[in-house]
């Protein structure tokens, strides 16, 4: 086919000397205009971060409140020591929550998936030393009493986990709003 007869056969729609389009794929369809902008996902990541991390502090302080009742400690729990704790788990929050904007910015889920990861060891690790430095001044008793403390124990590790999978989840989301979670197509308004 000559140069003249592929102009007289061409698609009026396409300019001539542009080449036909590769093919479509979920990558290839987005563009700068459909992604959200990254001062969204810092503000969604931050904002996350804070809300997730004040509740599971709240969360992760009553489980401290139960050990000390359950080995008879003397509590001396106090507003100052409550909101130390809410800003370290906040702090501790933002690489899930990061993570989870990130992963609606760039589509690529492994980036949520190490946030989660990142916040639940480093948390995790964190409440189990402490909750275990503390526990050494108290000897346990065999029983009931080492059975509560190790769920409860359990519970630390749960919230911190429950805690990351939150922040991630909950940053995703406000960083694509209202149009719904492009990363797995599903929409997450409800109308």
């Amino acid at each position: 086919m000559t140069t003249d007869e592929a102009t007289l056969t061409a698609d009026p729609t396409v300019p001539l000397g542009a080449s036909e389009p590769a093919p479509a794929d979920d990558r290839s369809e987005r563009t700068d205009r459909t992604r959200p902008a990254w001062g969204r996902a810092v503000g969604a990541a931050g904002g996350a971060a804070v809300v997730v991390g004040l509740g599971t502090a709240l969360v992760a302080r009553v489980l401290m409140r139960l050990v000390a009742d359950v080995v008879d400690a003397e509590t001396g729990f106090s507003v100052v020591g409550t909101l130390g704790i809410a800003i370290v788990f906040s702090v501790l929050m933002v690489p899930a929550a990061a993570g989870g904007a990130i992963e609606a910015r760039t589509r690529r889920a492994v980036v949520g998936l190490v946030g989660v990861l990142t916040t639940s060891v480093v948390l995790g690790w964190g409440t189990a030393t402490t909750a275990l430095v503390d526990l050494a001044d108290h000897p346990l008793r065999e029983g009931r009493e080492l059975d509560l403390v190790a769920l409860l124990l359990v519970g630390f590790g749960a919230t911190v986990v429950v805690g990351a999978v939150t922040a991630r989840r909950l940053a995703r989301r406000w960083t694509l709003g209202r149009g719904g979670d492009e990363v797995s197509g599903r929409s997450l308004a409800r109308r």
